[in-house]
C-alpha cells in the first residue's frame, strides 16, 4: 500500500510493507515501554474486534486499502475457552458479526541494537495468525489478522499490535463481484420496455397523453 496513506512523506510509488522485525522493533516496542514513537501515525488506536474488518478500515479512511495496523486492547476474548478466537460484534452498518479464528502462531527472537552501537536489547515476540469468518459460514472470508505481542521482557498487560489485511485471492474475488454487479445494473438500465404496435410510443411533449380510444 502507498506509504502516504499511513502519514509518511514519501512519493506515491513508495510502498509501506514492514517485516515482522520492523513491526516489533519500530512500533510495538516503543509503545510497550512508553517511548515517544515518531511513527505513531502509522498505527491506529482502535479495537480490531469492534466491527467487521472492512468496516474497521473504512472507519479510518482505508476503504480502498488492502491492509492497516491497529493497537487494540489485550486479547482476552474467548470462545468455548479458546483464547485463540476473537468474537466480532456487528458493525454500525448492520448485518451480522463474525469471528477471528486462530490458526497457528510462531515465536521468534530479535536483538535490537541502540543507535551508535553499545547497548542491546534481547526481545522475544509472538505472532498469532487468525482468519475472519462470517457468522454461520464455515469458510474463511479471505480477511486475515496477524497479532504481535512481546513475550520478553515481560511487559504486562502488554500492548497488542494487529495487522489486518485481505488476501490477494479474496481481493480479486471482491473486485470481480463488484464489476459483475455494475454490469448487471448497466444491463438493467439498457433494457427499456419497447412499446408494441398498438401501444402509443413515448411523447416528446411533457404532459402529452395519448388520445382515448373511440
Amino acid at each position: 500500500m502507498e506509504a502516504s496513506r499511513f502519514g509518511f512523506d514519501f512519493p506515491p510509488a513508495y510502498k509501506f510493507d514492514p517485516t515482522d522485525e520492523d513491526i516489533v522493533a519500530h512500533y510495538l516496542l516503543p509503545r510497550a515501554i512508553g517511548f515517544p514513537n515518531p511513527y505513531a501515525h502509522a498505527v491506529i488506536d482502535d479495537d480490531p474486534c469492534s466491527c467487521p474488518p472492512w468496516e474497521l478500515l473504512r472507519r479510518h479512511g482505508h476503504a480502498g486499502s488492502d491492509h492497516a495496523f491497529f493497537f487494540g486492547p489485550p486479547s482476552d476474548r474467548a470462545v468455548n475457552g479458546v483464547r485463540a478466537c476473537r468474537v466480532v460484534r456487528p458493525g454500525p452498518e448492520g448485518g451480522a458479526g463474525g469471528l477471528w479464528r486462530g490458526h497457528d502462531a510462531k515465536e521468534a527472537d530479535l536483538v535490537v541494537v541502540r543507535r551508535g552501537g553499545g547497548a542491546q536489547l534481547q526481545l522475544r515476540y509472538r505472532r498469532r495468525n487468525l482468519a475472519y469468518y462470517h457468522d454461520g459460514d464455515p469458510n474463511s472470508s479471505g480477511w486475515v489478522m496477524h497479532e504481535y505481542q512481546l513475550l520478553h521482557p515481560k511487559l504486562l498487560p502488554g500492548p497488542v499490535l494487529s495487522r489486518i489485511r485481505v488476501t490477494a485471492k479474496a481481493k480479486k474475488k471482491q473486485q470481480l463481484a463488484t464489476r459483475a454487479k455494475k454490469q448487471q445494473h448497466a444491463a438493467a438500465a439498457d433494457q427499456q420496455p419497447i412499446p408494441g404496435p398498438e401501444q402509443p410510443g413515448p411523447s416528446n411533449y411533457p404532459g402529452d397523453a395519448p388520445s382515448p380510444e373511440i
